[in-house]
């Protein structure tokens, strides 16, 4: 099921923010460490300013979520990847945006880019960006989005 964001789900949004993060630059060269949600305030800001959606079955097992027409997040616990959550969350959360959509994303981050492109999304651009201080290879991706 997937529903809107309440504030008592932060404790879990953060546990699988800090279980699923490491993977996201699992492709790069260097080690990365990974900073509680709670802990890091740029991120912390960028999760207060987007509207989030969490995917629950027995217990929230992702989350996905965007500011404006950018999508910011989009996790899925380790434990339950290969299911079609991140799918679904992600054509929901596009379910509630019109217009040009757009998304960063690793480079290395092979799996997520393969996952936004089978939802039409489009490589529109590649730029270097910097994670923990180490230079990273970044994709926008972008698609148009017409509901309503």
């Amino acid at each position: 099921m997937i529903r809107v964001y309440k504030e008592s789900d932060f404790s879990d949004i953060e546990s699988i923010y800090n279980a699923s993060k490491r993977d996201e630059f699992a492709g790069e060269k260097f080690d990365v460490t990974v900073v509680p949600l709670s802990e890091d305030h740029q991120m912390l800001q960028l999760f207060r300013e987007s509207k989030i959606y969490i995917y629950e079955k027995s217990d929230i097992v992702g989350f996905a979520g965007a500011k404006e027409n950018y999508i910011s997040w989009l996790f899925v616990h380790p434990d339950f990847r290969g299911m079609s959550i991140g799918k679904k969350l992600a054509s929901h959360v596009l379910s509630e945006l019109n217009g040009e959509v757009t998304l960063n994303v690793a480079r290395s981050n092979i799996s997520a880019t393969n996952l936004y492109q089978n939802l039409g999304f489009k490589i529109t651009k590649e730029f270097k960006g910097k994670y923990q201080g180490n230079p990273i290879a970044v994709l926008k991706m972008s698609r148009v989005v017409k509901n309503g």
